[in-house]
């Protein structure tokens, strides 16, 4: 894992067209880039090829009601650091892994089916693994925004309409999942499906928040050097209006309710280390009702999104 990929300002324009476009066509993308669309489609397929970029179709768990998202917090013995965090990449239902400063040497997220499913993961497994010291958990309860997409601050309802998948959403979800940028006619005849019909589940499923379509990337590539994971305790009676105003600051990556002592879970990315403290101390000092906050940086990635990183080290040229 020791090479370098670099990439210049042409694919910067591009990653930030797809960020606010997963799905746009070949010529949305070029209008919103400024890039010609002979140029901009070979680029950007050259950064799906090489990893440096990928679609990731999230599930809504408080639509469906499926899934059970758990973070788990490692602390390690000296020198079994790295190799528990390749042993946990390879892991399926581990989505993320992270080393990181502060509370834990290693951030984990991971997916289960359902909540009776922890108690094992973590007691007869994770717990048996050499060099693990200790480990904590806080289950994702609610999310507010997920990674580069936000939520609407309005779309945050008390009460949740669930959506049970049928066999044809299924496999249309499974499909979407393989490629987020297939062609609804590819699309149609992977899953045996008209196109009408097809692209009408996809309308219907995004306006229901049944899933999400976003694009993931290396934060790095596009100017993010610092990358922390922030917990925030608050007050129940100010919650509402802090996830208003994190969900609207550009550095948000994922805002989660969580279980615990902390009621948040603020993924952001800072320019520097001077960033990370101003939105640490001085935005979040304008906020009322935060009691405190406990900072995480990120130092290494080794899996987002369920992906295994393609290199250690990113660099922009």
């Amino acid at each position: 894992m020791s090479e370098i990929l670099r990439i210049d300002d042409i694919d910067k324009a591009c990653i930030n067209a797809l960020l606010e476009n997963p799905r746009g066509s070949w010529r949305e993308l070029s209008l919103a880039s400024d890039i010609p669309e002979k140029k901009l489609s070979r680029r950007i397929s050259k950064l799906f090829d090489e990893q440096i970029i990928r679609t990731v179709v999230e599930l809504n768990p408080l639509v469906v009601n499926k899934g059970f998202t758990v973070h788990v917090w490692l602390s390690v013995e000296i020198g079994k650091i790295k190799e528990v965090a390749q042993f946990f990449s390879e892991r399926p239902e581990v989505r993320v892994v992270f080393l990181t400063t502060g509370m834990a040497d290693i951030f984990l997220e991971i997916g289960l089916e359902k909540p009776i499913d922890l108690h094992p993961w973590i007691h007869h497994f994770v717990t048996q693994i050499a060099g693990v010291k200790t480990v904590e958990t806080q289950v994702v309860l609610k999310p507010f925004s997920w990674a580069s997409k936000l939520k609407k601050p309005s779309a945050f309802p008390s009460v949740v309409s669930q959506h049970l998948l049928s066999q044809d959403e299924l496999r249309f979800i499974q499909a979407l999942s393989q490629d987020g940028r297939i062609s609804i006619k590819s699309l149609a005849e992977n899953i045996q499906m008209s196109e009408h019909k097809t692209l009408k589940m996809m309308t219907d499923l995004l306006e229901e928040e049944v899933f999400s379509i976003r694009l993931d990337f290396e934060p790095n590539l596009i100017g993010y050097d610092t990358e922390a994971i922030v917990l925030i305790k608050a007050r129940p009676e100010s919650v509402s209006e802090i996830v208003k105003v994190l969900s609207k600051i550009d550095n948000t990556r994922c805002l989660f309710g969580i279980s615990g002592e902390s009621q948040f879970f603020w993924h952001i990315l800072c320019n520097d280390l001077s960033d990370l403290w101003y939105l640490t101390t001085e935005k979040l000092s304008q906020l009322e009702g935060i009691q405190s906050c406990n900072t995480n940086m990120i130092t290494n990635a080794y899996k987002r999104a369920g992906y295994m990183r393609k290199a250690e080290n990113f660099t922009n040229s």
